[in-house]
């Protein structure tokens, strides 16, 4: 009880002897603590953000990996296939 009552006395040397200035003490801190848990708040947002923008470009990566195998493998098959017979490669391209 004397360590508290110690305490006390030096916050009040601190914030001064009216209790006024006591309690405008006690809101500021309960203030920062909202500004504190509110900046947590919104820096849980854009972790959240932050992960669901690497997820989709992940899936652009593939998806443009995917598209480039393809025109590729066409582009292969239609050059092999326009030496032998061009109008036959045309169309069989077109079909798909």
């Amino acid at each position: 009880m004397e360590t508290l009552w110690v305490e006390v006395q030096r916050l009040r040397a601190l914030v001064g002897p009216s209790e006024d200035d006591y309690v405008k003490l006690r809101l500021d801190v309960l203030g920062a603590r909202d500004a504190a848990m509110g900046a947590e708040l919104e820096l849980g947002q854009a972790r959240a953000h932050a992960l669901a923008m690497h997820a989709e470009v992940d899936r652009l990566r593939r998806d443009h990996v995917w598209l480039r195998q393809s025109v590729v493998s066409r582009w292969v098959e239609f050059r092999m296939l326009a030496r032998s017979a061009p109008k036959r490669a045309v169309k069989r391209l077109v079909k798909r």
